[in-house]
């Protein structure tokens, strides 16, 4: 049986001081987690009425979520019971698919909850806009009794008597891989499962990586994504054969990636990306948890690049299609990372060629601090960048977003949502107008209508 490692604790090395001093605060949203996830912003449509559904997913309680892309969608409650090789279980379970299961893409994603804010891989990083559409299914899995972990902590009768004990909860993380199997057996509700994907950020990137180590992850899932996270290395565990998949690894500059960055070793299996600038926790414009000091803190963020990787992904696993080559930060030889005049870090790709970064790092808008929750410094004008006048800047501003969309570091809508947000308020900048007029950023609404 594969061990806990205890070196794997959520936030990663870097950010455990912060962690634990914003502990209390997270700890109370971690209650308030589940009433307070992402409502759908479509009206909802009429009741759906509860059907059976296959194997151990029992009878689930069924709720409308609205239309996305022409795709009604419906969200399954329930329970899951069974036993893993060291115990038994019974753990809440949540399902987004399709109402119509003909409809999904045969893709289901797997995300076990974070200890605080819950599903957030689903409401706050890819969010339902990017996957229902698509037609993707997203099923939540309790995996650990210590709060979200569980998905749903006021569901009565819920154990895990197996796994390990981590400071008074028990964890078992074949939980998941069981989940996965039992997705494959339940086509009344996910439709015809072709693909299996697990992700999970932070506290909930740690079940991910053991499962890719322990071998139980290969044969369950094809793509394994595991992102904010550090301490395990998915490479080693590739290249002794434990796993079969894809793994796709998106971290912030803030986060320990010295056993992530790619070795070249599984260039058919693996990759890595790092995004300069950016913190441990982004803010999420709109969507972030309540509770959680995040609004304002910095517009770095990596959630652009890990929804276009996410996709490239998707892709790598059922198209072939080759993902953009694994990126870095340009480190001398004694592992000090290099920055340029305005001190933001500089990324390269594994042969060592710079490549782009957020386009506002590019412009040299700010120093972007890195950190748990992040901050910027030393804001600079239109004119301080050398500008003669906004119009100027904006051109300058949408030639760095073509060529981080071209890079593969943002989606089309992304790309779009940020050079909108450079025009909203002339004569500001990007970084200005998320500074000066942070409603309207998070709007897209110009400063002349706000």
């Amino acid at each position: 049986m594969f061990r806990h490692r205890s070196g794997a604790r959520p936030g990663g090395r870097r950010a455990r001081a912060t962690l634990r001093a914003l502990f209390p605060a997270l700890l109370g949203l971690a209650l308030l987690a589940p009433s307070a996830e992402a409502a759908p912003r479509q009206p909802s449509p009429a009741p759906v009425a509860p059907r059976a559904t296959d194997g151990p997913l029992g009878e689930p309680s069924v709720t409308p979520l609205g239309t996305f892309g022409g795709i009604p969608y419906v969200r399954y409650d329930g329970v899951f019971e069974g036993r893993t090789s060291t115990g038994r279980f019974r753990v809440p379970y949540r399902i987004s698919a399709p109402q119509d299961p003909s409809r999904t893409n045969g893709t289901v994603l797997v995300e076990p909850p974070h200890f605080a804010v819950g599903l957030g891989t689903l409401n706050g990083y890819l969010r339902p806009e990017l996957l229902f559409p698509r037609g993707f299914v997203h099923a939540g899995i309790g995996w650990s009794t210590f709060a979200n972990r569980i998905l749903d902590p006021s569901v009565p009768g819920t154990f895990i008597e197996g796994g390990f004990d981590e400071e008074g909860a028990r964890v078992d993380d074949e939980i998941i891989t069981e989940f996965g199997r039992a997705l494959a057996r339940a086509p009344e509700t996910v439709g015809k499962v072709s693909r299996r994907y697990v992700a999970g950020a932070s506290d909930s990137s740690y079940p991910v990586l053991r499962l890719i180590a322990s071998g139980d992850a290969s044969g369950v899932f094809d793509l394994a994504m595991p992102f904010t996270t550090d301490t395990l290395d998915p490479q080693a565990d590739i290249a002794a054969g434990r796993y079969r998949g894809k793994v796709v690894v998106v971290n912030s500059e803030a986060d320990d990636s010295s056993t992530l960055t790619d070795r070249g070793v599984a260039p058919a299996q693996y990759r890595f990306y790092v995004v300069a600038g950016s913190p441990h926790v982004p803010d999420l414009l709109g969507a972030n948890p309540p509770g959680l000091p995040v609004a304002g803190t910095t517009p770095a963020t990596w959630v652009p690049a890990l929804r276009a990787h996410f996709l490239q992904g998707h892709d790598w696993v059922r198209r072939g299609s080759t993902p953009p080559v694994s990126t870095r930060l340009r480190t001398v030889n004694d592992g000090t990372v290099v920055r340029d005049a305005r001190g933001n870090a500089i990324t390269e790709d594994t042969t060592g060629r710079t490549v782009p970064r957020l386009p506002f790092v590019e412009l040299g808008e700010a120093r972007f601090i890195p950190g748990f929750l992040g901050s910027y410094e030393d804001v600079r004008t239109v004119q301080q960048l050398a500008f003669p006048d906004h119009r100027a800047y904006r051109r300058a501003f949408d030639v760095r977003v073509r060529a981080y969309l071209r890079a593969g570091y943002i989606l089309p809508e992304d790309a779009n949502a940020m050079r909108r947000r450079a025009h909203l308020c002339p004569p500001s900048t990007y970084t200005e107008t998320y500074r000066d007029h942070y409603d309207a950023f998070v709007a897209l609404t110009p400063c002349s209508a706000a």
